[in-house]
């Protein structure tokens, strides 16, 4: 496949702001299949790992500093500095310094175009425009992630392959954000202004509280409560069906499969909900397919099933900071299959 510099350079930006399309993705990961663009990627990548904690406001300044940083070359590897513009038999190497540089340029303008895009879950109230400054959005594509720090002291943990807008000041009367995908919250306490998750099956209220929503496309919305009380209330596909309240305390969750209009309520173990936060992956009775889509949004390779049988596999585990090396070895244990882990890709077989 033929690429030029800027058009890669833009996908590799996009993908490291989570703004890219599952098509650039497959494109890009095509391209990574030759060495030396895999090697250009590797490199590009170690500039835009942002600290946990960071805000969107101190994510922008961070890219701004690391422009700086790469124009007067400081922070670059020894080798990479000797290396910038040597050229090897038959061809010349890449100019590492031009392309990190527009690299992160690149970034910064797609940071930037996100953060005054208008939530994409559903559209804010008129009321909710009219008070807040500032729409701002954060999306995380695979294998990354953040923890987000609102204007009244609330914080999110945003997990991979989520988006979350939220305002930049919140308005008078309540506090409002827009999820797809997994998000930990804990809620700062504010009794004249409620906090509502907007989800597009359904929303969360809050007055101060720790939760875990689990909103992705095309999968059950689940909503498990750490501390507190929290209320979920679910957007029928039925327009006909009036609305209901689900309450949910610590140690219990609310699964709402949408396609069928079907809640289940049920005890579980809140830490354990919020153990991705911590580097933890928890599997309870799970099959082998959800295992392998958590472990594709956790290390950013793409799972292809070879056979059918081993989707169906039911397995129980717990993972502390492992490797995708390691965690495949122990679950081969419990259930018998085979695995082969490349650069991109996750293979499983019979």
């Amino acid at each position: 496949m033929m690429i030029n510099e800027e058009q890669f350079i833009e996908l590799v930006a996009r993908k490291l702001a989570g703004q890219a399309t599952p098509a650039e993705l497959t494109e890009l990961e095509e391209l990574l299949q030759q060495e030396d663009l895999k090697e250009r990627y590797q490199f590009l990548q170690q500039y835009f790992s942002a600290p946990e904690g960071q805000s969107s406001a101190d994510t922008e300044q961070a890219l701004e500093k690391t422009l700086d940083r790469i124009r007067t070359g400081d922070g670059l590897s020894s080798a990479y500095n000797s290396e910038m513009w040597q050229e090897s038999p038959g061809r010349r190497r890449w100019p590492l310094y031009t392309a990190a540089a527009a690299a992160v340029a690149a970034l910064i303008a797609v940071f930037l175009y996100t953060r005054h895009d208008l939530p994409a879950t559903s559209a804010p109230t008129a009321q909710a425009v009219q008070d807040t400054a500032q729409w701002l959005n954060r999306q995380n594509g695979k294998a990354t992630r953040a923890v987000i720090e609102l204007a009244d002291g609330s914080k999110i943990w945003l997990n991979a392959e989520s988006r979350l807008s939220y305002p930049e000041v919140f308005s008078r009367t309540s506090r409002e954000v827009y999820l797809s995908g997994e998000a930990f919250f804990e809620v700062a306490k504010d009794q004249e202004r409620p906090f509502i998750v907007h989800l597009a099956k359904g929303t969360v209220q809050v007055l101060g509280t720790s939760f875990n929503v689990r909103a992705y496309d095309n999968e059950p919305v689940q909503t498990s409560v750490t501390t507190g009380k929290v209320a979920f209330i679910p957007k029928y596909e039925n327009s006909n069906q009036p609305p209901d309240t689900f309450y949910i305390t610590p140690d219990q969750k609310v699964t709402y499969r949408h396609t069928a209009d079907d809640i289940v309520k049920e005890n579980t173990s809140g830490q354990d909900d919020k153990a991705w936060t911590e580097g933890r992956l928890v599997f309870r009775d799970a099959s082998l397919e959800d295992i392998c889509r958590e472990l594709e949004r956790t290390f950013g390779k793409k799972v292809i099933f070879e056979s059918e049988g081993p989707r169906y596999f039911r397995m129980t585990g717990s993972f502390q900071n492992n490797n995708l090396q390691d965690i495949l070895y122990y679950l081969a244990k419990s259930r018998q299959f085979r695995y082969k882990v490349t650069d991109s890709t996750l293979l499983i077989g019979e």
